[in-house]
Formats: C-alpha cells, sequence, structure tokens
C-alpha cells in the first residue's frame, strides 16, 4: 500500500540502482581547495592554541617562582 493508499502490487521489481554522475572538475577542483583551506584554518588554530598553551605554562611557572621566592623570604624586589 502506498502514500496514495494505492495498492500496486504487480510482478515486476522495478527496482534500479543508478550510480552518482562524476562531477565535473570544476567542482572537484573547488572541492580540493576547499579542503585545502580547511586544513589551513585546522594548522592555524592548532598554532595559536599551541602558542596559548606556552604563555600560560610561562605564566605558571613565573608566578609559582615568585611565589617560592616570596615564601622563602628572598624576594628583593617588593617594597617594605
Amino acid at each position: 500500500m502506498g502514500q496514495d493508499r494505492e495498492d500496486r502490487e504487480d510482478d515486476d521489481a522495478d527496482v534500479r540502482i543508478q550510480t552518482a554522475p562524476k562531477r565535473p572538475a570544476v567542482f572537484q577542483r573547488e572541492i580540493r581547495d576547499a579542503v585545502r583551506y580547511e586544513k589551513g584554518l585546522v594548522v592555524k588554530a592548532l598554532l595559536v592554541l599551541a602558542v596559548v598553551a606556552v604563555i600560560v605554562i610561562l605564566r605558571t611557572l613565573y608566578f609559582a617562582l615568585q611565589a617560592l621566592r616570596t615564601a622563602r623570604g628572598t624576594d628583593h624586589g617588593t617594597a617594605d
């Protein structure tokens, strides 16, 4: 039974397998360019994340060393 409530049973199995048509060269180039652009964005994002990680690590180390110096009483940069 179909959507139109008609029973269309017959002996002919009307099943066709069609292959997808091949994309023209213009579309292939556009896809290749888009993928290259996206890969470039990924590389740039990874570089930015690496720079941010280095900055966070250096800042954490700086404050940790400063806290150690203060705890030991060897911090000569503070005004009393």
